[in-house]
């Protein structure tokens, strides 16, 4: 990946400075922050423990992807956007099929115009994702009004896997993938049926993401080759449908093209959920990347890309944006560096308090409580740093260690996988501890422990591939 400064790219180091300072500021917890300007990398930030290479959870970033894949087979030939959806599932569609099923198309499906008000499936439901489709009633004719569907995305990604007989990304590597210079082990997780979850689960790396971007910004070419054609991609960035339906702040309402987002300024925008975006500028030609786990932001997850973090983009970046080269900064450019070592959201307070001696090692008999937890103890070590949480339920005890003002690694209990999480603890006042912990995937808790005397009153909020036995207040009183 070509790199470059980025007043050479006709950016100031200062603009990304204040980018990456106001999501510092606003508590968002990015992974990653990537800017490129004319086809050059001129600014890459992480979020340890991610870095360059590693692969990270896409989310609803996959779904363009899974637009991509049905591109590649448009181009071949091997598939039509006017291809009826039903004739590539016929054992869930037995005579007489659903007028209003029977006649949606794959360009319905591309451009979230689904017969359905809903997602059909359930993310909670173990089986049968794909025949939900066929077995929910549909609500209205497809083709005739947007509204945000996974079910659609998986259907198209099942539908490129039907005609290939491969699954979706290793039909990609060798028509796009390699020739962009994506590294081995991009892969997308499997739904309940067996096929890629097209709509949520592929993992790539940042600069991986990076790459797609900007073969959307060119057009569909690639080092003068084109990959895919352009007029697929002209319409994949495009405004298609009016999306003013959903009633989605700012930039959910400037149209939708093939599973991607058509935004302000004539730009596109790949979104999922949790903080993983790419968005791009062609009149400008700027990519802007970032991934994250931004579960506690708001109440309402979709806002956060969709606009509160793109007015900060406006905000900053896309002001400044100079037509020619910018003499070099030094200066500025060094501040920026500073910035690249993006931090770990830490629990509020300070990192110490005259209580943490004084209940250290104490052991709370807990009254019964929704999350079955029996006993609960705090301890801190002597050099004031860290400390743990010990908990007792019907399962056994485990631990939660914490940092004290810093972020540690750690391994979250009672899990089977995405364990890895890092978490930090602080005292907002004398008598309460906040703790607080991120999975490095999506997910968080935060607790909060106040104590009086011989009493310990906690708090719970979990979130998102955590514990779903967690969660609410409990007290105790000191054994």
């Amino acid at each position: 990946m070509i790199t470059s400064t980025p007043e050479s790219a006709g950016v100031p180091s200062a603009a990304i400075s204040a980018f990456l300072n106001d999501l510092r500021e606003s508590r968002f917890n990015m992974h990653s922050v990537l800017v490129m300007r004319h086809g050059k990398l001129i600014a890459e930030a992480y979020r340890e423990p991610y870095d360059k290479d590693k692969r990270h959870k896409m989310f609803s970033v996959s779904k363009t992807f899974t637009a991509l894949a049905a591109g590649l087979l448009i181009d071949e030939g091997r598939l039509s956007l006017t291809d009826k959806v039903v004739k590539f599932f016929p054992e869930y569609c037995p005579e007489p099929v659903h007028p209003l099923l029977a006649s949606a198309t794959i360009y319905d499906m591309l451009t979230m115009q689904d017969p359905h008000d809903r997602t059909t499936h359930g993310f909670a439901v173990k089986e049968n994702w794909l025949e939900s489709w066929f077995l929910a009633t549909p609500d209205h004719p497809a083709g005739t009004v947007f509204q945000y569907n996974t079910t659609s995305t998986n259907l198209v990604a099942s539908i490129v896997e039907r005609v290939t007989g491969m699954k979706m990304i290793d039909y990609m590597y060798p028509r796009l993938l390699t020739p962009l210079g994506f590294a081995d082990g991009v892969f997308c997780g499997e739904t309940p049926d067996g096929d890629s979850f097209g709509g949520a689960a592929v993992m790539c790396s940042p600069r991986d993401l990076a790459r797609l971007a900007q073969l959307v910004m060119d057009g569909g070419k690639h080092d003068g080759k084109q990959l895919v054609s352009e007029n697929f991609i002209l319409k994949l960035r495009s405004k298609l449908v009016d999306n003013n339906i959903m009633g989605i702040p700012v930039e959910g309402m400037h149209g939708y093209g093939y599973f991607t987002w058509h935004v302000r300024h004539e730009g596109f925008a790949f979104f999922g959920i949790h903080g993983q975006s790419a968005v791009g500028f062609p009149d400008k030609g700027l990519v802007v990347v970032t991934t994250g786990n931004t579960t506690d932001n708001y109440a309402n997850e979709g806002d956060i890309l969709l606009s509160q973090y793109l007015d900060r983009l406006f905000r900053h970046l896309y002001p400044a944006l100079s037509d020619t080269p910018l003499p070099e900064d030094p200066a500025a450019y060094g501040e920026l560096s500073k910035l690249l070592a993006l931090p770990h959201i830490l629990a509020p307070g300070g990192a110490s308090s005259p209580k943490a001696a004084e209940v250290s090692g104490k052991t709370y008999k807990m009254h019964p409580n929704k999350s079955g937890w029996k006993t609960v103890r705090f301890e801190f070590d002597e050099s004031g740093a860290s400390g743990r949480l010990v908990y007792t339920n019907r399962r056994g005890e485990f631990e939660i260690p914490f940092g004290l003002k810093r972020a540690i690694p750690m391994d979250f209990p009672e899990e089977k996988e995405d364990r890895d999480a890092r978490a930090s603890a602080g005292w907002p006042d004398n008598r309460t501890l906040a703790v607080h912990i991120y999975k490095t995937a999506a997910g968080y808790m935060h607790l909060n422990a106040v104590f009086d005397e011989n009493r310990a009153t906690l708090l719970i909020k979990p979130y998102a591939n955590m514990r779903n036995d967690y969660g609410g207040y409990m007290y105790g009183t000191s054994l």
